[in-house]
């Protein structure tokens, strides 16, 4: 299914601003998408700035916090995945140069073969695209994050970008000439319908869309493929594509099938964020925080159509392509606050690019980076006590449900936690769950992650995944296929502790 691999491709290429909330740094990502709570150093600026400085841990001015680190993600919403998968297929098998002469000589009809697909194409799998968010949806972030004392410095790029399925319901007919010029007289099937299949064919014929024997034809060929002709929407569908072919005869070949714009709009954003933090404790429990960001941001914006797609490199290039961007800065606003009312419990909210800032598009309106609100909960019930064995438990939920510019119609309201398990502040090992709860049909998502220290040097890893396993074809024949989970990220991250006194 080559044609889905370019755009996935694609999409990966233009990884970035947090519309879901991006889940940046592998510590968060391994305790189920958790860190406005427990999130320590540098990285602070972007979880939560108040835990620059933590009210029941002063740093010292001579001490830094240095991060880097670098995540990507990737889920396709509603199926898209399996759709666009057989979508792709039939759009190869079909080879529409060869259907558009076929469909315009009056003395050529489509093979069963082709009819089969085409009825499949247009009665089945293009009607299920035009569901509100689906799509495929790419996250990636990168960056360098320093705190020194009670400030904090950051250079953050993080990246959204969406391949949102666009559906054309209107150019569907079989050609010029009519049903017959598409399928010639059909054939008596009466004896190879389903009952169901048998009495859809009859309304068929009744409604004068086909004769008899052209009807039985359309219904037999559509069940040969699997469609599941029963379905109300199914038969809707059917009738659709008859009707424009009736309306058809004698008219514009670029109403045939053949030049459906169904495909896919990609949109994305590369949102670089260079950030001056501050955070000041008050009373010994409490602690507020600003972030002061500049924003320069890279919009895209290029509407495909599946047969149009030939290679990965010309979506890169087109995509990257001046006239496909939009290039703007603005300014945004952080604030968060944390609160220790005891040594080993913390709590904390932040609200993310308060000022709505907007960014130009060169696709229809501005791309507009929404505010969002998180809060978080830590608990590390051996945080005062020194020991060789430390547990530390968090949870976050976002407080609002996030709208995405990436993929316009989907939705995202994450709650997740986890737990870290610390073996002599050397190595940590950390698991969790986080779910969409904006998205019912989504299933979980289950994290994993380790850290490692080594004197002033640390490295972190962590990945998550949702366990449900699509089976997409990856050779133009079709004779390979790879299961493919409908989400999963990963995230490293280099960090240096460095006591300069």
């Amino acid at each position: 299914m080559k044609k889905l691999y370019m755009v996935c491709a694609c999409l990966t290429a233009v990884s970035a601003p947090a519309e879901e909330w991006a889940i940046v740094g592998p510590r968060a990502m391994g305790m189920g998408g958790a860190g406005v709570a427990v999130t320590q150093g540098g990285l602070s600026a972007y979880w939560n700035p108040a835990a620059l400085a933590p009210p029941r841990e002063p740093r010292v001015p001579t001490f830094w916090d240095v991060e880097v680190p670098v995540s990507a993600s990737a889920f396709a919403t509603n199926d898209a995945l399996r759709k666009l998968d057989g979508i792709s297929d039939l759009v190869d098998d079909l080879d529409f140069g060869d259907l558009d002469n076929i469909l315009d000589d009056p003395a050529a009809n489509l093979s069963d073969e082709q009819l089969r697909d085409a009825i499949k194409l247009l009665s089945e799998d293009l009607p299920g695209l035009n569901e509100a968010g689906t799509g495929i949806v790419t996250q990636a972030s990168a960056g360098v994050l320093a705190r020194i004392w009670q400030v904090g410095f950051s250079a953050l790029g993080i990246a959204h970008a969406g391949g949102l399925t666009r559906v054309d319901l209107t150019n569907l007919s079989l050609g010029d000439e009519g049903i017959t010029g598409a399928i010639g007289s059909g054939s008596d099937r009466s004896g190879s319908l389903s009952g169901a299949g048998q009495a859809f064919a009859d309304q068929l014929a009744s409604d004068g869309l086909a004769t008899q024997d052209q009807a039985e034809e359309i219904v037999f060929q559509a069940e040969q493929a699997g469609v599941n002709v029963a379905s109300s929407r199914t038969q809707s569908n059917i009738r659709n594509v008859l009707q424009s072919t009736q309306d058809n005869i004698g008219g514009d070949p670029d109403s045939f099938f053949t030049n459906n714009t169904t495909g896919t709009d990609l949109r994305g954003i590369l949102l670089q964020e260079f950030a001056v933090s501050f955070a000041q404790p008050l009373f010994d429990v409490v602690s507020v925080g600003v972030n002061a960001k500049l924003m320069n941001g890279w919009t895209y914006y290029k509407p495909y159509n599946l047969r149009d797609i030939d290679s990965a490199k010309d979506l890169a290039d087109d995509l990257f392509d001046e006239e496909n961007r939009e290039e703007s800065i603005n300014f945004g606003i952080d604030a968060g606050l944390l609160f220790q009312p005891l040594s080993w419990l913390s709590a904390g909210v932040v609200g993310r690019n308060l000022n709505n800032p907007e960014l130009e598009f060169d696709g229809p309106g501005d791309y507009e980076v929404e505010r969002q609100f998180r809060a978080g909960i830590g608990i590390a019930p051996f945080a005062s006590t020194g020991s060789f064995f430390q547990v530390t438990l968090a949870a976050d939920v976002d407080l609002i449900r996030n709208d995405s510019e990436a993929l316009p119609g989907y939705e995202s309201q994450l709650l997740g936690g986890g737990v870290e398990v610390g073996l002599a502040d050397v190595l940590f090992l950390r698991g969790g769950v986080s779910k969409n709860l904006a998205e019912s049909e989504e299933d979980l998502m289950v994290h994993a992650g380790f850290g490692l220290r080594l004197w002033v040097l640390q490295v972190d890893a962590a990945a998550n995944l949702i366990p449900d396993f699509t089976e997409i074809s990856t050779s133009s024949d079709g004779s390979d296929s790879s299961d493919v989970p409908e989400r999963g990220g990963f995230a490293l991250q280099l960090s240096l502790n460095l006591p300069l006194d």
